[in-house]
C-alpha cells in the first residue's frame, strides 16, 4: 500500500541549505574528525558480515539507488573508506553532495503506475552508471533483490553469483541486523519509544555535525517527508 509522504519542511531546508553553503567547511571537518576519531570499533566485524553476504551482479540501471537507512557503523566505514580510497577533492564533492539534500529531491514512477517521493543517493553516478563506495556499501544496498516475496524478487534484475546459493531467510537478516544495534547507536523517534538504530546516511552526517537534536528535526521534517518509504516506516514507529 502507499504510504503518503508527510509534508516536507520548505522554510527548514532552505535554511539548512543556506547554512550548508555559507559553513561548508566547518561540516566537513566535523564530519570527518567524528570519524576519525572512531576509530575502527566493530569494521572488521562489519567487513566479514557485509563479506557473508551472497555475490551479485545487476544491470546498474540505478533505480533502487536511493537514499537508505543505515546503523552508524556503516556511516562510519563509508566515511573511513572515502577517507582512505579518495583524493581530498572527491571527499570534498561527495560529503557537499549528501548535505546538499535540496539537489536530489525526486519523484519516482512505480510499476503499478504509481509515484512515489524519493531521496537519491549521494554516491550514484548516474552519467557513470557506477557507485563510489561499491565497496562498502551498506547491508540496506547489498540485500536488496536478494530476498523474495512470494517467489518473486524485489528486483528481477539482480543475480546471484553462486550456483544454488542458499536462500537468504529472514531468520538470518535479523540476526544480521541485531549484531549491528549491538554495537551502533540508536535514538528514540518519540518520548516512550524504543530507540531506532538505522537512519539514512543524511541523518548520520548531521548528527556528527549539528548533533543529535538537531539531526532529529532534520530526520523528521525533511528526510522523512522526502521519501515515501521512510514515512511509513516513521508512522508505524510513533504511532
Amino acid at each position: 500500500m502507499c504510504v503518503p509522504a508527510m509534508e516536507l519542511n520548505q522554510p527548514l531546508l532552505t535554511r539548512l541549505m543556506e547554512d550548508v553553503g555559507a559553513h561548508f567547511g566547518a561540516y566537513l571537518k566535523r564530519i570527518l574528525v567524528a570519524s576519525t576519531e572512531y576509530g575502527m570499533f566493530g569494521l572488521p566485524l562489519l567487513d566479514g558480515l557485509h563479506e557473508s553476504l551472497p555475490a551479485t551482479r545487476c544491470g546498474d540501471c540505478g533505480a533502487c539507488c536511493n537514499s537508505v537507512s543505515i546503523f552508524s557503523i556503516e556511516y562510519h566505514r563509508i566515511i573511513r573508506f572515502l577517507l582512505t580510497g579518495q583524493p581530498p577533492d572527491r571527499v570534498r564533492a561527495a560529503l557537499r553532495r549528501v548535505l546538499q539534500l535540496d539537489g536530489r529531491l525526486a519523484e519516482v514512477a512505480l510499476a503499478d503506475g504509481g509515484r512515489e517521493n524519493r531521496l537519491r543517493c549521494a554516491f550514484r553516478d548516474d552519467d557513470q552508471r557506477t557507485c563510489l563506495i561499491h565497496q562498502v556499501r551498506p547491508f540496506a544496498c547489498r540485500l536488496f533483490g536478494l530476498r523474495r516475496i512470494d517467489g518473486s524478487r524485489d528486483c528481477p534484475h539482480v543475480m546471484e553469483l553462486a550456483i544454488d546459493p542458499p536462500p537468504l531467510t529472514d531468520e538470518r537478516v535479523e540476526k544480521l541486523q541485531a549484531k549491528m544495534m549491538d554495537i551502533s547507536e540508536a535514538h528514540p523517534l518519540a518520548d516512550g519509544k524504543p530507540p531506532v538504530a538505522f537512519f539514512p546516511f543524511e541523518f548520520w552526517a548531521f548528527r556528527f555535525a549539528l548533533g543529535v537534536p538537531k539531526a532529529l528535526e532534520i530526520y523528521r521534517e525533511i528526510l522523512v517527508p522526502a521519501s515515501t518509504p521512510l514515512s511509513g516506516f516513521y508512522r508505524a514507529q510513533v504511532g
